[in-house]
């Protein structure tokens, strides 16, 4: 891979890989440190790269072990989900201000209960429905096979939206 191939298919991809490390890492100017160095071993390591089916889950891949070293290396506990109003955007959708403070309170239930979660589930439920990737990518970054990870996600999720639903006292799925 020459640099214009890697300025082309793998800088683009620093604002998802630079999301993932933050929300993993909970501290910003850490997570850009990291970001440094994943691409100073997605360049070392370019040839390999074009032998990639997918570059940004070989990317993904890297920061999360690089992520993991670091917590090791500092006993890091991560404590936060990553989930940020600023991320859902709900500032700029014209909403009354009784309805943002639901959606403000239901972001925060949320995290709190993604927090509950094992790690590995609050990293399936980031990677997919936060940052969108494919089970295919999802599985490639957590090295297990998709069937898992699709069990995996549906308990996360049931978590999740049963403690809503008491919350709030009503079904998601009801119309």
């Amino acid at each position: 891979m020459q640099l214009e191939e890697f300025t082309q298919n793998v800088l683009p991809l620093r604002d998802k890989l630079f999301r993932y490390a933050k929300k993993l890492l909970q501290d910003y100017e850490e997570a850009e440190d990291l970001i440094q160095e994943v691409f100073l071993k997605l360049w070392i390591n370019r040839v390999e790269l074009s032998k990639k089916s997918s570059v940004e889950a070989f990317a993904m891949t890297v920061t999360k072990n690089l992520c993991i070293d670091r917590f090791r290396s500092k006993q890091y506990q991560a404590s936060n989900t990553g989930i940020d109003a600023a991320e859902l955007d709900l500032n700029d959708r014209g909403i009354t201000p009784d309805r943002k403070t639901e959606q403000l309170e239901a972001v925060d239930l949320v995290k709190k209960v993604m927090k509950t979660l094992p790690e590995n589930l609050r990293q399936i439920v980031h990677l997919r429905d936060i940052e969108g990737l494919s089970y295919q990518e999802i599985s490639d970054i957590m090295g297990i096979n998709i069937n898992t990870l699709k069990v995996n996600l549906s308990r996360a999720r049931k978590k999740i939206r049963e403690t809503l639903s008491s919350q709030y006292k009503f079904n998601y799925y009801e119309k």
